[in-house]
């Protein structure tokens, strides 16, 4: 029986293997006309602000985060009664990535058709 079911669970990894991989390709191709042209320069400029602002609020959001962090360690470092303790203080890493993915959309729907 529980050879059976090794080999089910081995079949069934083996499959999941050739599953396909499928992945979304965006082409962005330009207009034509002056029109079209202006517009998607309108949008790339409106793409590049959005990035902008995500980056400055992901820094905000990471400063933030190393103050606290700071503060947290600090307080640790100042509350523990022995070398012991105050060696197993640790200050907390912040990664605050910015979040551009709604910029991505914004300028994917400009060349919607």
């Amino acid at each position: 029986m529980r050879i059976l079911a090794s080999g089910i669970a081995i079949l069934a990894l083996a499959l999941a293997a050739c599953a396909p991989v499928y992945e979304t390709q965006y082409r962005y191709t330009p207009p034509a006309d002056a029109n079209g042209r202006a517009c998607a320069a309108q949008c790339q400029t409106s793409q590049l602000q959005c990035r902008d602002s995500e980056e400055a609020k992901a820094d905000n959001r990471r400063l933030r985060c190393e103050s606290i962090a700071r503060d947290d360690y600090e307080r640790c470092l100042t509350t523990a009664s022995t070398e012991q303790g105050r060696s197993a203080c640790q200050r907390r890493l912040c990664n605050e990535p910015a979040k551009t993915e709604i910029c991505e959309a914004d300028y994917r729907s400009c060349y919607a058709t």
